[in-house]
């Protein structure tokens, strides 16, 4: 797939470190918070592994046990505790009558439930971790200071050995995606991220240690900042500024997160962090993939450190509205940072079209649907959504464990529907108004009351919120409402239970309920959809999920319209067993089509194509015109032929031309057209290039960009008939509206065209307000007029001008061509326009092609000059050879 390595870099990596405390010291330290907690009627605050601030309870029967022990009649403790019909997952839920405490109902739950958490491991806590332990526990803050009780000290970790354990933290979906297509990998894939852990109470020589075997058995590269800095970056900025906005939750606070320069600081130490250890272990050749809102700066720290790097960008979180991202601070550092990747990958089409509206109002750049173009580089915008690897899902779901557990689930739940839900307590992800739209549909459809039970599992998450009350609240009234000694309607779970239950609730489910207020992706509708290859039950999903955009089979809901998702639930759980298959068969091919497999390799296939590309060019890399190397070429053709713009680099740009000028120009031109010929194609008007240089005689002339044509020694003829003009209009007015709130701007009409200057207006804040004027103009014109004619709008250094899709350079350079049949071509011109006529000519097969540009930026040129007046000494030293040809 490629020659070099894939630098795959995310905020963690995909591994970790896990630390093998002695005994006696771990030991000492569990029997002391032990004995602390019961002091306090606390239950113990340790991990599986003795690590101090795992909180969870005494160890716990699994939930498909529990059932099993049911069965076999291995539990009657817990029969007695219960009815002998409530012997169940009910057990777990909330209370009917009043709320449980945070403590019983944890103890409750971990009757039945096996909460599988990620492996416990024993590492070096942070500051900030610890200071969040005291808070939980006070009576354990004298034991802190007792160093014989604590397992932070850095002399402990340098004494216990390590081993290396698969990350807690990170983007499963992307490490998952890379694993399933590492086979299809020229050279490895090497990871950057950090370790998920404090690395500050570790030594100089355990950091090192750790990172040699990180390297070199691991294929990660790890980062390792301070424990403050990555405070601060991740859960201060990246947290409490990004993850808000991103998804819509605009802050309200007086002390808004936003604000606070050290978070700030903190995001752009880490990212030059990261950019820092890239630099150092970069290869010729590698492909550097950085992924998501944590590193939105680390293209463009790279890009000032490697000029010459293949760098790709994806955004896994939703891209917001303009008009929402335009009230962070930092937008413009963001925005700039993420443009100088070669791509950028957005989840969805939305995602995509919200970002390149930003830039485009922001920071009035030229974009297009497909990209953005900038004065350094283009940037290519696509639309890659993320799957699941299906075979390795098969495989997991076809364990034994899962099996059992399907059997037990259908059994306990034999003669109701059971609907499954598993998300993040985190506002966005919708867990309150999912319960509201569930309470809704027992109120609605009383014939499904003691028919229905809907499972929520909720997982813990670092977002700070107060949504665990309110959501108790909201389960209480329900199963108070809709209960009897043999049933209730939720059972809420504040916690993870293990992966094969998580499959097997999948597997039995009736429905899934996926309703996220706003979200990236979701691939818990995927893994639901391949997990119901035999049931067939239907999914209802939020339409602010990015999976929306490609489930068209699954019943869509605003999770804002209670009514209209308890609709759906009755809908789901009413549909015939035709109508399930054909939904499913819709669904499960679209998670084929874009599987994990898929994802990987085409952006890694795309980034692959830059470095032979086109497309990846950097003007400050191309050479600089080599006239005499030139001029001899010139000298053996046969057949010259020159094609040069006129404003901006004939003449200068947006300026009159003073008489002393055009003599000069006129002459040069005179002397060069006698044994050459030479075309002047414009994007003015005709009576303009006429008056301009209609005197010179044997010149070929071109106005508005190849609508109007006089060949040599003949009249002005036109080049295209028919031309639909109904667009005018329209176009007029949106420049109308601009040019009245625009100081100094204007509107010119021309044969063919619209073009609004704003030239004018080039200094205080004026200008400033001119260039955010036409950002939101050219948006203007993209959303009301590109969508409904054959129309796009050319972007210049002061100008927007609309026209025709058909006319363009490389038409009338064709044309020309064609008449003249060279050998030697010399290009020369400044713009976007002239784009088109460099890369047309750079795919004919003539002896000798010359493209140049005028000036420093992202062209299809082979060469540039800086400037006009190098224009006018090239032209001179063609007027000699000329002359001696």
């Amino acid at each position: 797939m490629t020659g070099g390595r894939v630098l795959c870099t995310s905020l963690f990596l995909p591994y970790t470190v896990d630390f093998q405390i002695a005994k006696d010291k771990k030991s000492r330290y569990t029997a002391a918070l032990t004995a602390a907690s019961a002091n306090n009627n606390q239950p113990p605050i340790i991990g599986a592994t003795g690590a101090p601030g795992a909180a969870t309870t005494c160890e716990p029967n699994t939930l498909i046990d529990s059932l099993a022990a049911q069965q076999h009649q291995q539990q009657p403790s817990l029969g007695a505790a219960l009815t002998t019909t409530e012997t169940t997952l009910e057990a777990t839920s909330v209370s009917t009558t009043t709320p449980l405490s945070a403590d019983e109902e944890t103890d409750q739950e971990g009757v039945v439930f096996d909460f599988k958490k990620p492996e416990q491991l024993i590492q070096p806590k942070s500051k900030a971790q610890r200071e969040e332990d005291l808070k939980r526990l006070p009576a354990l803050q004298a034991l802190h200071h007792r160093r014989q009780n604590s397992i932070d000290s850095p002399s402990v970790f340098d004494e216990a050995p390590w081993t290396v354990k698969p990350g807690i933290a990170g983007n499963i979906g992307l490490h998952n995606a890379m694993v399933s297509i590492r086979d299809q990998i020229d050279k490895k894939c090497m990871w950057v991220g950090t370790l998920g852990m404090s690395t500050d109470p570790l030594s100089q020589q355990t950091r090192g240690k750790i990172q040699s075997t990180m390297i070199m058995e691991h294929d990660s590269y790890p980062v390792m900042p301070s424990d403050a800095e990555f405070e601060c970056h991740y859960n201060r900025y990246c947290k409490q500024v990004l993850w808000p906005y991103f998804h819509y939750v605009v802050q309200d606070d007086l002390q808004n997160m936003m604000y606070q320069d050290d978070a700030w600081d903190a995001y752009v130490s880490l990212n030059q962090r990261f950019a820092d250890v890239i630099v150092e272990n970069y290869q010729d050749g590698d492909i550097l993939w950085v992924n998501d809102y944590h590193l939105m700066l680390l293209p463009g720290m790279l890009r000032k450190r490697i000029p010459n790097a293949i760098i790709g960008f994806f955004l896994h979180i939703p891209f917001p509205s303009s008009e929402l991202f335009r009230c962070l601070p930092t937008r413009k550092q963001l925005l700039e940072g993420m443009l100088e990747a070669d791509l950028i990958g957005f989840q969805t089409y939305s995602f995509a079209r919200h970002f390149l509206q930003t830039c485009s109002r922001i920071l009035s750049l030229d974009a297009t649907p497909s990209g953005i173009q900038m004065d350094t580089h283009y940037v290519t915008v696509g639309i890659y959504p993320i799957g699941i690897d299906i075979n390795a899902l098969n495989k997991k779901r076809s364990a034994p464990e899962v099996l059992r557990s399907i059997d037990m689930l259908r059994d306990k739940y034999a003669g109701k529907k059971l609907i499954v839900a598993r998300d993040k307590l985190d506002y966005i992800k919708g867990v309150r108004q999912k319960l509201l739209a569930f309470e809704q549909f027992l109120v609605r459809h009383p014939e499904w009351r003691g028919k229905v039970v809907l499972i929520q599992i909720a997982l813990s998450t670092a977002e700070k919120n107060e949504l665990r009350a309110h959501i108790t609240d909201v389960v209480s009234r329900v199963n108070s409402k809709f209960s009897n000694i043999s049933y209730q309607p939720i059972v809420f779970l504040h916690q993870d239970i293990s992966f094969s239950q998580y499959l097997a609730l999948l597997t039995a489910a009736d429905a899934s309920l996926i309703t996220p207020l706003r979200d990236g992706m979701n691939l818990t509708s995927h893994e639901y959809i391949v997990c119901q290859e035999n049931n067939h039950g239907p999914l209802i999903l939020s339409e602010f999920t990015g999976t929306y955009g490609s489930f068209g089979a699954c019943l869509r809901v605003n999770p804002w319209d209670y009514r209209q998702v308890g609709n759906a639930i009755h809908e789901a759980l009413s549909m015939s067993e035709e109508e399930k298959t054909g939904r499913w068969k819709e669904l499960y091919k679209s998670i084929v089509t874009n599987s994990a497999q898929n994802y990987a390799s085409t952006i890694i296939s795309e980034l692959s194509k830059i470095r032979s590309d086109e497309m990846h060019r950097m003007s400050a890399q191309i050479p600089p015109l080599d006239v005499e190397h030139v001029k001899q070429l010139f000298k053996a053709s046969k057949n010259p032929l020159f094609l040069f713009d006129y404003g901006g680099t004939l003449v200068p740009h947006g300026k009159d031309v003073g008489a002393n000028d055009l003599d000069r120009l006129t002459e040069l031109l005179t002397k060069l057209t006698k044994k050459s010929a030479v075309y002047v194609i414009s994007g003015r008007t005709r009576p303009n290039i006429d008056r301009d240089l209609g005197g010179i005689p044997n010149l070929g002339l071109s106005a508005e960009n190849g609508y109007h044509i006089r060949p040599r020694g003949e009249d002005w003829q036109q080049m295209h008939a028919n031309v639909d003009l109904s667009w005018m209009p329209a176009v007029k007015e949106i420049f109308r509206y601009y040019t009245e709130r625009t100081p100094g701007a204007s509107l010119e009409t021309k044969d063919i065209s619209i073009v609004w200057h704003y030239r004018k207006t080039t200094v205080g804040q004026d200008a400033q307000f001119a260039k955010w004027q036409a950002g939101e103009c050219q948006n203007h014109i993209a959303d009301s007029v590109n969508k409904n004619f054959q129309v796009h709008a050319v972007t210049g250094k002061t100008t927007i001008e609309v026209l025709p899709h058909d006319i363009n350079k490389s038409a009338i350079a064709n044309r020309i061509m064609q008449d003249i049949n060279p050998d030697f071509v010399l290009s020369i011109g400044d713009d976007r326009m002239d784009e088109d006529m460099f890369a047309f000519l750079n795919k004919q097969k003539i002896p000798n092609v010359i493209t140049c540009t005028v000036g420093s930026r992202s062209t299809e040129a082979k060469y540039f000059v800086p400037n006009v007046q190098s224009v006018h000494n090239t032209l001179e030293a063609f007027t000699t050879a000329t002359s001696t040809k």
